[in-house]
This record gives C-alpha cells, sequence and structure tokens, in this order.
C-alpha cells in the first residue's frame, strides 16, 4: 500500500471521462481532486449519444432518470440513398428485453457535463479551473505533480495515483512516454447545429448517403433543432478555414428537403484514429481521448471513456480501501486496451464504406 496523501486519486481533465470517474471515485469514498485547464465547462454540443450502457451506469447511480430529462431518447434510425428513404429501423424493437433503455439517447456534452459537474459539487467535490498539470514523478509510494493555477504560481501536489483524461493532446500521456499509433482519415467534416424545418426534422436519426457525401442529422431537444455531421466536398478541402455552413450544405440537405432557418454553431474537423501503446504507467492511467480515439460511427467516443472510468473507479477503490491488492490495477489496461482495438477495427470499416470518395465505396453506398 502506499503511503497516506491528503488526495488518493488527482483526475486531470473534467470531460465526461474524468467527471464520471470522480462521481464514482467519491461515491467510494476515495478522496479525489479533478482539474481541468480550460476556465470553463465546454459550451459546444461535441459528443451527443448516450447509449443505453452508459444509462446503465448512471441508472447504478442512481442518476439515470435525472439525465434522461436533460435530452431526448430517438427510438428509429432513417437510411436515405441519393435523397430516397430506403429503411427505417426501430431500436426498441431490437432492445426490448436486453436493457432498461432499449433505445439512443442525444444529449448534448455541454449540458451532460454540467449536469456530472452539479452531481459531483453534491457529493463535495469542485472542479478546479484552470489548473493545469506540468508534470509529475511517481515512486512506489505515490505520484508528485507539479500544478499552475489561474494566476501562474506553479504549487506542488501529490496523490497515491493519477489519471489522465486530458485529452487526445494528453499531458500525462506525454509524460509517461506513450505513444498514439494510428492515422487520420482522408476526409474532412463539418459539424452544425442548427434550427429548421424539414420532413426529417423529428425525434429521429436519419443518416444520408449519395455519391460523394455523407451526412448524419441527429435530432436535440427543443424542437425543429439537430445536429448535422457530413463530409465536406474534396474541391473544398483546400481552403476549410474558411468553410462557412452555405458552403457544405449541399445536395442531400435539400435532397432530405432540410430547411435552415438558423446556424448556431459551425466548425470543421478531421477524424484520427488511434490507441495509446500503453494505458497505465506505474501509479498513472490514461482513460477515454488521452488512451483511445476513433471515428464518430456509432457515437462511440464518449460512451467508451465513460465505460473506461467505471472500469478503473471500483478497483482504484478496493485496493485504496484494502479490499484488493494492488495487482488488480493491473487488469485495468489490458482490458480497456482490447475493447478500444476492436472497436477501432470495426468502427474504421464501417466509417470508411460510409464516407471513402472511392468508386468502390460509392457503389456500396447507393446501391
Amino acid at each position: 500500500m502506499s503511503k497516506p496523501h491528503a488526495v488518493d486519486v488527482l483526475v486531470c481533465g473534467a470531460g465526461p471521462t474524468g467527471l464520471v470517474l470522480a462521481l464514482r471515485l467519491v461515491r467510494c469514498g476515495v478522496r479525489v481532486r479533478i482539474i481541468d485547464a480550460a476556465a470553463e465547462p465546454g459550451t459546444t454540443s461535441r459528443a451527443l449519444v448516450v447509449h443505453a450502457r452508459t444509462l446503465e451506469f448512471y441508472r447504478q447511480m442512481g442518476l439515470a432518470d435525472a439525465l434522461l430529462a436533460e435530452g431526448l431518447p430517438f427510438t428509429a434510425v432513417n437510411m436515405w440513398v441519393r435523397g430516397r428513404h430506403v429503411a427505417r429501423a426501430v431500436l426498441g424493437d431490437m432492445g426490448r428485453g436486453l436493457s432498461p433503455f432499449p433505445f439512443m439517447f442525444v444529449c448534448p456534452q455541454d449540458r451532460h457535463e454540467r449536469f456530472l459537474i452539479e452531481h459531483l459539487r453534491r457529493a463535495g467535490v469542485e472542479v478546479e479551473r484552470p489548473v493545469t498539470l506540468i508534470d509529475f514523478t511517481q515512486d512506489g509510494g505515490g505520484v508528485k505533480a507539479r500544478l499552475k493555477d489561474a494566476s501562474g504560481a506553479i504549487r506542488p501536489d501529490e496523490a497515491s495515483y493519477l489519471a489522465g483524461c486530458d485529452g487526445a493532446r494528453s499531458t500525462v500521456r506525454d509524460m509517461v512516454g506513450a505513444g498514439f499509433p494510428g492515422g487520420t482519415y482522408e476526409r474532412i467534416f463539418y459539424v452544425a447545429d442548427l434550427e429548421a424545418t424539414g420532413p426529417v426534422m423529428n425525434d429521429e436519426l436519419h443518416v444520408a448517403l449519395d455519391d460523394v457525401e455523407f451526412m448524419a442529422s441527429f435530432p436535440l431537444k427543443g424542437g425543429h433543432t439537430a445536429r448535422l455531421i457530413g463530409t465536406v466536398r474534396a474541391e473544398q478541402e483546400s481552403v476549410r478555414e474558411s468553410l462557412r455552413w452555405e458552403d457544405v450544405g449541399g445536395r442531400v440537405v435539400e435532397r432530405l428537403g432540410i430547411a435552415v432557418q438558423r446556424v448556431n454553431w459551425f466548425s470543421t474537423y478531421r477524424v484520427h484514429h488511434r490507441v495509446a501503446s500503453a494505458f497505465q504507467q506505474g501509479r498513472a492511467f490514461l482513460l477515454g481521448d488521452a488512451a483511445h480515439i476513433h471515428s464518430p460511427v456509432g457515437g462511440q467516443g464518449m460512451n467508451t471513456g465513460i465505460g473506461d472510468a467505471v472500469n478503473l473507479a471500483w478497483k482504484l477503490a478496493d485496493v485504496l480501501h484494502g479490499r484488493a491488492p494492488e495487482a488488480l490495477l493491473d487488469t485495468y489496461a489490458p482490458e480497456r486496451m482490447a475493447f478500444a482495438q476492436r472497436l477501432i477495427a470495426t468502427t474504421d470499416r464501417g466509417f470508411t464504406v460510409a464516407t471513402s470518395p472511392t468508386a468502390r465505396a460509392r457503389v456500396v453506398r447507393t446501391r
């Protein structure tokens, strides 16, 4: 066992992964400090889809019903090809009897984070902002970190364990020397949160495929609002930095009859697929985007990070309370790394077919 510290676990990063880890730990009687480099929580919706398994985790914590009030469940997925409606899958039919939540649930990440922050606050823990991890060392007794606060002062801190939930550009990952092998998909994507009217502006998911375009429309709570994710046409990729919604709203949007009234947020981005070469180094652990990033197919990213947090939280709690040997913590990395690698292999195939500009992929998409 490590020597006593004022904090058992220092959590770096207050996205959904870090927040769930901190909340589950504190509810298990573990002393937690959680920091984030950003001055404020995020204000854009970013990750949207909350899976049934994540809702089951929240039900264990008594939070599922409260979160459901923050978002919108959708029970069907529609497929469109060249403007023609070709399929509709009712999720409740497939999931009934398998989960108490036989649907997909949409809750914008900014709202989701604020929900978790509030429940963490009720548990007696505040997210400290803006606080940045400068570096850390570790030995058999614990972790010694240097943190920079809002004033620029650098202060020491100690903990028994360190959890790196600090995103794709993770400082913790860099400091433990873990590689981040993988690649970047060739297509550029756009994301837009908008208010609109039209037949597909309902409480269902719509996926549209075309010869050169891909688009998915996710409903948002509030009526006639949605998030659209799509591909930027190849001829526009060289001017990515100056692109606006007006530049990318093309044939797919028109064919689906979407009449845009207002665009609340628009951005472009590239999609990466990477898995860290190590998820643990001694007393430091990597979770969420710090450990793995992948395509948005299936809305897996945030949910997988929350799965990391759930896996690690009970193990840390049992070790810290003396109910299990420290060797239990060595099971985290192989379990979650194997899951991430399988996930990337699966989403990579689907994502490539849905978005690749090659002639073969176009045939598969539109036949």
